[in-house]
């Protein structure tokens, strides 16, 4: 065995330790979120308590800043100039799912291995991808509220991060892009999973996220997941982790959209395609 199969060994022995126990270590990048989720589950809290800790973080704080001050969220274009009103203005959710964008951005570019780093970019950009299409659809299509569909497009790529910041311990083995796309391949669902529990997200969102649910032929969309689906589908930037290419993806989706009933999705991802670009550019920062 070589010292790359005894790292990936060793590695892999570490995350089936974590998954038998129900006990994950998030990645320092992720305190933030933690941080608000924890204030979010406690009663004796307020948005005002959750505003103080967002103003701790730059970064989060700009983006809080710019989504409050987006036409999207205030069409009157008065300006918000702090965080805390700014907070009050887009709400808890979006809050969260900031912070993720905010910690997996910083993951990114964290990194010393410039091939990890290169993943974890192309990661970020599939899912602020997915996740502005998911938010733009559910605004059409009312399935849900657009800031549910947001975090969840975000957090379907949780495992992934997760793994790629596990994968950055172990500096060698990034050498190996193919390994490490199998690696993270095989445990990006079990790990994905574990991360949901313990980020205690309500049942609507951890069940949409689910990916296990696969779409069927079914139009319109039903749910959350056939949602999600649909945007990960008609996403531009492709998740550097799964195998289908573009022509695939295409195929996919043609797959799930009846050939008669394909002119509506068509015509519903165009009347969005504004309002995903206005989000998109919002939750970029």
């Amino acid at each position: 065995m070589t010292s790359l199969d005894q790292q990936f060994a060793r590695l892999a022995a570490d995350i089936e330790s974590e998954l038998s126990s129900g006990e994950i270590t998030f990645p320092t990048v992720f305190e933030a979120s933690l941080r608000i989720k924890e204030l979010a589950d406690d009663p004796e809290s307020s948005l005002t308590d959750i505003a103080r800790l967002v103003q701790t973080e730059p970064v989060l704080s700009a983006r809080v800043l710019k989504m409050a001050n987006s036409v999207l969220l205030n069409p009157s274009g008065q300006a918000i100039t702090a965080v805390p009103p700014a907070v009050m203005r887009i709400g808890l959710l979006p809050v969260r799912t900031l912070a993720f964008v905010t910690a997996s951005r910083q993951l990114s570019d964290d990194l010393r291995s410039k091939s990890l780093q290169l993943i974890a970019s192309a990661l970020w950009m599939h899912a602020i991808d997915v996740a502005s299409r998911a938010w733009a659809l559910a605004r059409r299509r009312k399935l849900c509220a657009p800031d549910t569909a947001l975090i969840a497009g975000m957090l379907r790529n949780i495992g992934e991060f997760y793994l790629i910041a596990r994968l950055a311990e172990y500096p060698e083995l990034s050498a190996d892009p193919v390994r490490v796309t199998e690696f993270v391949s095989t445990w990006r669902g079990a790990v994905g999973s574990l991360l949901l529990e313990a980020m205690g997200l309500p049942t609507e969102l951890s069940e949409g996220i689910d990916d296990s649910a696969l779409y069927g032929s079914i139009w319109p969309p039903r749910s959350l997941n056939d949602l999600l689906s649909i945007a990960s589908l008609s996403a531009v930037s492709p998740n550097p982790f799964d195998d289908e290419r573009e022509e695939a993806r295409a195929r996919l989706l043609d797959a799930a959209v009846p050939a008669g009933e394909r002119a509506e999705l068509d015509q519903l991802l165009a009347e969005a395609e504004d309002e995903r670009r206005e989000m998109l550019t919002t939750i970029c920062g």
